[in-house]
């Protein structure tokens, strides 16, 4: 049997936002003091959330024994990816927040990676693809929202970064769909409880352990409450096990009653990334 090859897109990081890009003058005076104090917040955490991926794929890659060679494949494909996002996103940072590539480096050298908290999830191959479809298809959305509210500010190549991401998110999560096709199609039936499952266990961390998976627990407060349901009968769909959910199309729209912006900080932290209609 061949092996299964995974998609990968080809855009160049260089050729979008090469390090010496500067962004047109009076570009972030042009912004909203809320939209830009809010997007370098957002920032502070997707840097280093796209940086995580090195532990997982580490982790991932130590137990590469087990795994077939389509997986394996996959993940280097993933990883390429995912530090291609990082230095984007750093050279994003870098240039809209005035932050150093060595402030940045310190911070992510000081971040402790907690692998032992999510192991319910990375039992075995399909447990771990299940876990991508997850985040991925999360992740999809999220960055579409993003985009919208935040990337095109900052001009075309900034806002090119932001649609690039939303692609390569897609892609993985068709990536994982299309491994878990060729080799598990016998255990698609436990996706639906496995997906419950690791909604839950997002919810009962509460908190985001910086090994790139369940990220969205530092951040369930710029979902709606039906996020995670609305997710998982996206990805349900995709193997036939749920029809498409009506509301899908509009969880990158949603917005807190009475805001105009999706804030950045949990309500309990305040109010001054807020902005009221």
């Amino acid at each position: 049997m061949s092996v299964f090859e995974p998609r990968q897109s080809s855009w160049n990081l260089d050729d979008v936002l090469p390090l010496d890009y500067h962004l047109s003058p009076g570009t972030i005076e042009s912004i909203p003091e809320y939209i830009h104090s809010n997007f370098l917040t957002l920032l502070g955490r997707d840097v280093y959330s796209e940086g995580d991926s090195q532990p997982l794929f580490d982790y991932i890659m130590g137990r590469k024994r087990e795994f077939t060679p389509d997986f394996v494949l996959m993940i280097e494909k993933w990883f390429e990816d995912e530090q291609k996002h990082y230095e984007a996103l750093r050279r994003v940072y870098h240039l809209v927040g005035g932050v150093s590539y060595e402030k940045m480096d310190i911070a992510f050298a000081q971040r402790i990676h907690e692998i032992e908290p999510i192991t319910e999830i990375l039992k075995d191959e399909f447990t771990i693809l299940v876990a991508f479809l997850f985040d991925e298809m999360g992740s999809t959305i999220s960055y579409r929202r993003d985009v919208w509210e935040y990337y095109q500010h900052y001009g075309t190549q900034v806002r090119r970064i932001g649609k690039n991401l939303v692609m390569d998110e897609g892609i993985h999560f068709n990536n994982a769909v299309g491994v878990i096709e060729k080799n598990h199609s016998h255990r698609i039936k436990e996706i639906p409880s496995l997906l419950n499952r690791i909604a839950q266990l997002e919810y009962e961390l509460g908190r985001y352990c910086k090994t790139f998976f369940l990220d969205h627990a530092q951040e369930q407060f710029r979902f709606p409450a039906n996020f995670n349901q609305v997710l998982i009968e996206i990805i349900l769909a995709r193997f036939g096990l749920a029809q498409y959910p009506l509301g899908a199309n509009n969880l990158w729209r949603w917005k807190p009653d009475g805001l105009s912006l999706v804030p950045t900080t949990p309500p309990t932290e305040g109010k001054r990334h807020y902005f009221f209609n």
